[in-house]
């Protein structure tokens, strides 16, 4: 794979192809504003639990105007200190959302970023969560970041076996039900970044 040199900014508009283990097609890109929809219909198709392990609250119960709030504010995308890749594929003629991993820089640490993945749970299990992963940690490397921050709850045995399946250092930490991941970004080598092209 031929080094590439990377711009300031992604190129919001590059798509990356992947194929999960039965054959459905997908594709990754960067989340734009107009998603917010997508982000809505999504939330419907997700399980209780895995909302619930995502969001660290039970939502069932949300108000529409809470989730389409909710949705806008998550689609609003700072370039500056988050990224959020959206998985997408078509289903009965329109395009729907797979998957959303992101990441937000934080304050107090300048080299550090909080991450976050969901995926569907009709698409769980494939091994998307780990394509995903891969790529937001490209993403995270070209922007200088060398740590990212993960929490789970301390029984969610795949996103535990997730990060521990990457083979790269991580700090483990339990705390109040919680399991916090510090992982070190591997940077022996130049990041390869999809969402741009050879300038």
């Amino acid at each position: 794979m031929g080094q590439i040199i990377l711009p300031n900014q992604p190129n919001l508009c590059a798509i990356v192809h992947i194929e999960a283990p039965d054959g459905r097609q997908l594709r990754v890109r960067h989340m734009r504003q107009d998603d917010a929809e997508l982000l809505e219909r999504m939330f419907y198709k997700l399980s209780s639990e895995t909302r619930y392990r995502r969001f660290f609250v039970p939502l069932d119960n949300i108000e529409e105007e809470r989730l389409h709030r909710e949705t806008q504010r998550l689609a609003t995308i700072d370039p500056e200190i988050e990224t959020a890749l959206i998985a997408v594929t078509d289903e009965d003629g329109r395009e729907e959302a797979i998957a959303v991993a992101r990441y937000s820089c934080l304050a107090l640490r300048e080299d550090t970023c909080e991450g976050s993945i969901v995926i569907r749970d009709d698409f769980q299990g494939l091994g998307l969560g780990r394509q995903l992963f891969d790529l937001l940690v490209q993403v995270a490397l070209a922007h200088g970041l060398r740590h990212m921050v993960l929490l789970t709850h301390a029984d969610n045995c795949g996103m535990i076996a997730l990060v521990h399946g990457l083979g790269v250092p991580y700090k483990g930490r339990y705390s109040a039900g919680l399991y916090e991941m510090d992982v070190q970004l591997a940077d022996t080598a130049m990041p390869y970044f999809p969402f741009t092209s050879p300038e």
